[in-house]
């Protein structure tokens, strides 16, 4: 029996799409382990979303053309080869099979059962090794420290697992002293709702890596839901690049499919991220209010506004003005509060003068977010934004980004 070695050095998507490849092979008659070496096909997932991640995506790959065998195929999956390429090849020649492409595994595995056979999973809780690199991302916004020992040892399992073990326990630990025992980190369901988006952010380079939007039917989605009430699970989480724009390709919409969510009975909550704001200025009339009603169902909204300055949003091509959207957020906030509102930043986007991160500052203060992360603008490779003029300097960059972490209460991502 072939065996074949997998590694996710992307996100929750590529790490579900890291699991779908696992269950293909499988089904295919091949045999995973977690012993590269043994490997006679290694897939590599990547990310190149930001220059951090397309090092430790770069690392992951190098790692693992040192350690195979002379006989084994190593293809690197994800948003990489897309992106950057070159990259990729002047670390050796390796099969490149972009995410927007996955299903050309079949030209190298010449399956039995095709990979638009296998269903695509709505949990990464079935792959102990890939849940473990996630998790221990998250905590790389919480401590400097520790993002630097992940950059360097995060594609070893025993470190991943032993920085969940001991982050699992330090919660609990927090848990019995507040009188509340949850020692579970990652208690979501992931239910990956479309890919691709429509928009054309000029700082993007995930778009050129993922492409358009392809909606999953609702009635999928609605079933995959129901199975995992039935799992036990009690939090939802929807992915998308931009759930905002979910059905608009398909003749259906995000508060459509809430809708159908919500008439379902039970006892669960909803997290809804990634959803760019100008859906929400455009879905207001009909979403905010299905929102506050269901307030009890929602836990979360991951709403990534950029910026509070209408010069940058437009700049970024953003197609949404600041004003607008701070409005349906603290209304959002004040009749439905039990909602989390989450937010990124990007912060020296060329062209960006003090005036406009005083008024991404005053954006912040405006709404009350529970969380802020702030990504560093830095080029990425063919972007509209690379070519622009008006770059601003990296120390300046720093000195905003350091501001945002000390004074706002920001996490600094990238």
């Amino acid at each position: 029996m072939k065996r074949f070695y997998t590694f996710n050095a992307g996100c929750i998507r590529r790490g579900l799409d890291t699991i779908r490849i696992q269950e293909y092979l499988q089904r295919n008659g091949w045999k995973l382990t977690r012993r590269l070496m043994s490997a006679d096909l290694i897939v590599i997932a990547t990310c190149g979303v930001v220059h951090a991640n397309e090092i430790n995506s770069l690392r992951a790959i190098e790692h693992a053309a040192r350690k195979k065998s002379a006989s084994s195929r190593l293809v690197v999956t994800g948003c990489l080869p897309n992106i950057n390429p070159v990259a990729i090849r002047l670390l050796g020649d390796f099969t490149l099979i972009p995410t927007v492409d996955i299903e050309n595994i079949d030209k190298l595995v010449k399956p039995g059962i095709p990979f638009k056979h296998i269903k695509a999973p709505d949990s990464v809780k079935s792959g102990r090794d890939v849940t473990n690199y996630l998790v221990a991302r998250s905590f790389c916004r919480k401590s400097l420290i520790y993002k630097a020992l992940f950059n360097r040892f995060g594609m070893n399992s025993n470190f991943t697992a032993t920085s969940v073990l001991v982050g699992k326990s330090l919660k609990y630990i927090k848990g019995l002293r507040s009188g509340h025992r949850n020692p579970k980190i990652v208690p979501y369901y992931n239910i990956a709702i479309a890919r691709g988006c429509l928009s054309a952010c000029a700082f993007c380079a995930t778009k050129l890596a993922i492409g358009g939007l392809r909606s999953r039917p609702e009635e999928e989605i609605l079933d995959e839901f129901k199975k995992g009430l039935d799992r036990g699970y009690g939090i939802f989480q929807l992915i998308s690049e931009d759930t905002g724009c979910y059905g608009l390709d398909i003749g259906s919409s995000l508060p459509s499919l809430l809708r159908k969510l919500f008439s379902i009975e039970g006892n669960y909550k909803v997290m809804i991220i990634d959803y760019h704001p100008r859906w929400l200025i455009s879905q207001y009339r009909e979403l905010v209010p299905l929102l506050i009603e269901n307030r009890s169902k929602v836990r979360e909204m991951f709403i990534p506004v950029q910026s509070g300055s209408d010069r940058m949003l437009e700049l970024m091509g953003r197609n949404h003005r600041a004003n607008e959207i701070k409005a349906i957020l603290q209304e959002v906030k004040e009749k439905a509060p039990c909602i989390s509102l989450r937010t990124s930043l990007l912060i020296g986007f060329p062209g960006e003068t003090e005036e406009d991160f005083e008024a991404t500052k005053d954006f912040i203060r405006g709404v009350g977010f529970s969380e802020v992360t702030v990504n560093r603008y830095e080029d990425r490779p063919n972007t509209p934004s690379s070519k622009m003029q008006g770059k601003v300097e990296g120390k300046t960059i720093e000195r905003r980004a350091k501001f945002l972490a000390e004074h706002m209460n920001c996490h600094i991502l990238s």
